[in-house]
């Protein structure tokens, strides 16, 4: 195997299982999390800081399902890269292989399905307008420095949070699935003939999935400071 794409599939596993030794917080409930408070009735813990109120009941179990699904997915393209690190030595496994890029672009087909419901069901509740405020008036640059945020991922989230435009946040999250499926599909014709994916697509779907985490992680973030 080239030596530098063994270097990249060696260093992004070994990030990813380090990010998920130390993060406090289980990605499903960072990714997305307190995104109901946004929407009214079912959201008032701006008032009680009780997070058992917040938990809209028509909209909670979408954010959960859809972070589920995406963390699975993240998981599955990391064994496809592991198959692929692994065939230097073992030779290609092409089922292995197969099996792990399919389980990535089916849990994200179904991460994007569940966030199409949520958006569809958040269009049927009106806003918390007292949460939307919050937002408007939310200290962006402060909290990005004191927290040494990615610039250019949260300049994104701030575009549509300090507007109050959920609807747009809700439409980027699912664009960002969207380019990862696309790129997805894209490996999978390559695979599906034998041969093997140029490296450039193989470092663009891994930055792909580390953007779409933080970004989902950063609108977490900001909310979760308003709120508590």
């Amino acid at each position: 195997m080239n030596k530098q794409i063994k270097r990249y599939c060696v260093t992004g596993i070994i990030v990813f299982v380090m990010y998920c030794i130390y993060n406090p917080i289980a990605y499903a409930l960072v990714w997305g999390n307190w995104r109901e408070c946004a929407s009214a009735p079912g959201c008032t813990c701006t008032l009680t800081l009780d997070i058992k109120k917040s938990m809209s009941p028509s909209l909670k179990p979408y954010i959960l399902e859809s972070a589920g699904y995406f963390l699975k997915s993240h998981d599955a393209y990391l064994e496809f890269l592991y198959c692929v690190e692994m065939s230097e030595s073992k030779g290609i496994e092409s089922a292995d292989l197969k099996n792990a890029l399919y389980n990535a672009i089916d849990n994200m087909e179904k991460a994007k399905t569940a966030y199409s419901n949520l958006k569809t069901a958040s269009e049927k509740i009106p806003y918390n307008q007292e949460m939307i405020d919050l937002l408007m008036k939310f200290d962006y640059e402060g909290f990005r420095v004191k927290n040494g945020l990615n610039e250019p991922i949260f300049e994104k989230l701030r575009t549509f949070l300090g507007r109050g435009d959920i609807a747009g946040f809700d439409d980027a999250v699912i664009a960002n699935m969207d380019a990862i499926l696309i790129k997805l599909y894209e490996i999978k014709g390559v695979v599906d003939k034998g041969l093997a994916p140029e490296i450039m697509i193989v470092w663009r779907i891994y930055q792909a999935y580390s953007e779409s985490q933080l970004f989902g992680q950063y609108m977490s973030e900001v909310f979760r400071d308003i709120l508590f």
